[in-house]
């Protein structure tokens, strides 16, 4: 289900230059905020969860010639992407649904997405460096490139990037945390991009059902005048909780919350670590532009 509808969604906000809300979907409460970065726009409208998300972020770091995050990518600076808990499903373990208005799982599963606008000048083409930080759950993926091939770990440094592919289970994919960039850059990755490629490609430590703190630099390219889509496919609509690395789910859930200190942009100023919805503790990232240049 894409992120303008539904009684549930993400909780996506985009810092941006302007640090002005837009809401989107139709639904009742549960549906999905999604904040961007338009001076002057009001805050409010149907589907905004109870309780959601304000904007947040800090304005873009400068790149050189005047290329800046607040010119190129205003909407990605303090970019907050949640894996909202809405629906009623029945979830076992530490799991929480992701069934939105659907009271079963559609037989497709669940899709989100939300597509942000590229600036600067049309056709040219730029480097948008980030860094990411947050707890989520991991995902296989195959035909691509990993850029780290290190166990998972608990000290919080995981990096989960993963450039290019596709999912290596075709027929049970879930907590994808995708990128696609368009139009086509001609980059090697096929302008797609994942955010939680475990280092672990092979075996229960890449599709465990339990989340790790994640830590990373990464870079991709886009072009002015393009669009970035993010988007979250969950087969089974049934997400991982923010309640640790035990994946058997029999534990207390005991909700982690992240180190942002030095980081580019910060949270929300209504999201208080750890962020709860609907009773349950999402899994989130936070994205921060360091820097944007054209090659």
């Amino acid at each position: 289900m894409p992120a303008t509808g539904g009684s549930g969604g993400d909780v996506v906000v985009g810092g941006g230059s302007g640090g002005v809300p837009v809401v989107g979907g139709a639904g009742g409460a549960g549906g999905a905020l999604v904040a961007a970065g338009s001076a002057g726009m009001p805050s409010g409208g149907a589907g905004a969860p109870a309780g959601g998300a304000s904007v947040g972020g800090a304005t873009g770091a400068a790149g050189g010639g005047g290329i800046s995050a607040a010119t190129v990518v205003p909407d990605l600076q303090g970019y907050y992407w949640e894996g909202t808990c809405a629906g009623s499903i029945a979830v076992e373990g530490h799991n929480c649904p992701m069934s939105d208005s659907s009271p079963t799982c559609p037989a497709t599963g669940i899709n989100r997405e939300k597509t942000i606008p590229v600036k600067g000048v049309t056709g040219q083409l730029y480097t948008v460096n980030i860094e990411v930080r947050g707890v989520i759950g991991t995902r296989c993926y195959t035909g691509g490139t990993r850029a780290s091939s290190a166990a998972l770990n608990q000290d919080g440094t995981n990096n989960w990037w993963y450039a290019g592919g596709t999912y290596a289970n075709a027929t049970g994919w879930w907590n994808t945390y995708e990128l696609h960039v368009s139009p086509s850059t001609g980059d090697a990755s096929g302008d797609v991009y994942y955010f939680n490629g475990s280092g672990v490609q092979g075996g229960n430590d890449c599709e465990r059902e339990a989340t790790y703190l994640v830590k990373y630099n990464a870079s991709f390219k886009v072009k002015g005048g393009g669009t970035l889509t993010f988007k979250i496919h969950d087969q089974n609509c049934k997400g991982q909780q923010n309640c640790g690395s035990n994946p058997d789910g029999t534990t207390t859930c005991m909700p982690r919350t992240v180190d942002l200190s030095g980081m580019a942009a910060m949270l929300p100023s209504n999201i208080t670590q750890p962020p709860s919805n609907n009773s349950y503790k999402p899994q989130w990232m936070l994205i921060a532009v360091t820097s944007v240049t054209s090659p």
